[in-house]
């Protein structure tokens, strides 16, 4: 006899004793926070995000790091350091976390959004070229769900046309493509330490480029518009328009001490996705990202797509997907829709709000005309009403029986959809 489904009064298909925290925590974590508790100066003098920078640039292949407060402080920095000025275009992927986006207006620039491609959901690198007006500075490729866009055409594109590359890398902490780390595949890069990521901190940002004039353009947005360096008198004189994005100690010792287990981590999760997708395969109604052997994917999810229509139900895709993942979430799984638009269809793009009044597009800087139409972006809708993100049951230290739990819930679900009817 089939077990009755969780939603409708069942049992959960996930033990409580198999649900494993994120971060996970060691003693070698908390001697660390420890040992930042102890040093007893928690900014300014800062050892421990010192020592972060030197380890993180030196992880990923690349000369300079700065720490800072959150990822979307380190995507601005990125820009800022990038010389990207008002009124200036940057190219951004239209199905993105709404970061990529801001990180753009921060400094008063115009997102231009390009769709994505159907197979791996990362900016469609033959569509860039469309996008590029004689006022684009910069393109913002998204390494999305820690899977390496095209950068080789990306780069050879910026190349032709003058254009800055800045690697939205804040899902992708050691994924590599072609052999180099994410991070060394642009120009500038920027990481996110969000407690959800693959190398968690909380909340922390990563800013990484190999250009020295690019570092310190960023160190001067991190820090007051100032340049401030260690055993020099501090003159309080802003050369720049800055922001206050320093992190303190204790994000960087604990990252410091996640680190070491970075490599050990991602590859659990790339196991244990692999062999996840495989027993899922099974369901003609669900398909996955298309990953070439040329790179890797260190899953920050595991993503998936379903089709109401293969499923047999003539119903909206989203609300099919909505309601299998409430489904799955009952029997104990940590599932749901990631973004339930693309970016242009957000109010703060479609609407042009910005920052009030229509800034930065109304603004005398910008000589410009884009405009945000949804129907530019199909692939990005699809996207958006289809897909699903695991986030629990396959990260470290998750084992193979784990897996299997979370196994267990999908076929449980799966194979009684007739039973959810009721509820669509």
């Amino acid at each position: 006899m089939t077990d009755k489904l969780a939603i409708l009064g069942g049992e959960k298909a996930v033990p409580e004793d198999a649900l494993k925290k994120w971060p996970f925590v060691t003693d070698e974590d908390k001697a660390a926070v420890m040992r930042a508790m102890d040093f007893g100066v928690f900014s300014h003098i800062t050892p421990e995000v010192d020592s972060l920078q030197k380890e993180w640039a030196e992880y990923t292949g690349t000369k300079y790091c700065l720490a800072a407060n959150s990822g979307t402080a380190a995507l601005h920095m990125s820009v800022a350091a990038a010389g990207i000025e008002p009124g200036d275009e940057v190219i951004v992927p239209a199905y993105t976390f709404v970061a990529t986006g801001t990180a753009v207006l921060h400094h008063n620039a115009i997102p231009v959004f390009v769709d994505i491609e159907p197979e791996t959901w990362n900016i469609d690198a033959a569509k860039i070229q469309q996008a590029i007006t004689p006022y684009t500075k910069a393109i913002i490729p998204v390494h999305l769900n820690g899977y390496p866009a095209d950068m080789d055409e990306i780069n050879a594109l910026a190349a032709r046309h003058n254009l800055v590359v800045i690697e939205d890398a804040c899902q992708a902490h050691g994924a590599e493509y072609k052999g180099k780390k994410a991070g060394n595949l642009g120009d500038i890069a920027a990481f996110s330490l969000n407690t959800w990521k693959n190398l968690a901190a909380g909340d922390g940002g990563l800013f990484v480029t190999n250009d020295e004039e690019y570092y310190e353009r960023a160190r001067m947005v991190r820090e007051f518009g100032e340049r401030i360096y260690k055993g020099k008198r501090r003159e309080y004189n802003s050369y720049a328009m800055g922001w206050m994005y320093r992190t303190t100690e204790f994000v960087g010792a604990f990252t410091r001490s996640q680190l070491r287990r970075l490599d050990e981590m991602n590859e659990r999760r790339m196991e244990n996705a692999e062999f996840l997708k495989k027993q899922l395969l099974k369901y003609d109604f669900v398909s996955f990202p298309a990953y070439k052997s040329d790179r890797t994917c260190v899953y920050w999810f595991f993503p998936m797509m379903l089709s109401a229509r293969k499923a047999g139900f003539d119903m909206p895709e989203a609300e099919f997907r909505d309601r299998v993942s409430d489904a799955l979430c009952a029997e104990g799984l940590r599932i749901g829709s990631w973004q339930r638009m693309p970016l242009p269809a957000q109010r703060l793009f479609r609407d042009k709000i910005g920052y009030g009044k229509g800034s930065p597009w109304s603004d005398g800087h910008y000589k410009g005309n884009v405009t945000y139409s949804i129907e530019d972006y199909p692939v990005a809708v699809d996207i958006s009403d289809r897909t699903t993100w695991l986030s629990n049951m396959f990260f470290w230290p998750s084992t193979r029986e784990d897996v299997e739990y979370a196994v267990k819930a999908f076929d449980k679900v799966f194979t009684q959809l007739d039973k959810l009817q009721d509820l669509f």
